[in-house]
């Protein structure tokens, strides 16, 4: 069955069924013992990653209410 067959018959199915099997997928692919290639990093991408992690160690964020106002300006 390919890939286009497969996804035709997951199309059809009932919403609650169709957001099962994607989780079902989703958790598939976030554990690294059941498809190891699809979350391997390159060594530069893991080390980029860390690196902006300990960046963001210091960061304290913004609040969402200044995030917000920042993507939906009121007023404009």
């Amino acid at each position: 069955m390919t890939k286009t067959e497969v996804k035709a018959q997951a199309l059809q199915l009932p919403e609650s069924e169709r957001l099962a099997l994607a989780s079902e997928l989703w958790a598939s692919v976030q554990d690294p013992n059941a498809y190891p290639e699809a979350v391997a990093l390159p060594q530069w991408q893991r080390d980029l990653l860390d690196e902006r992690l300990e960046e963001s160690k210091n960061d304290p964020g913004k609040p969402w209410a200044e995030v917000k106002a920042e993507i939906w300006p009121t007023g404009s």
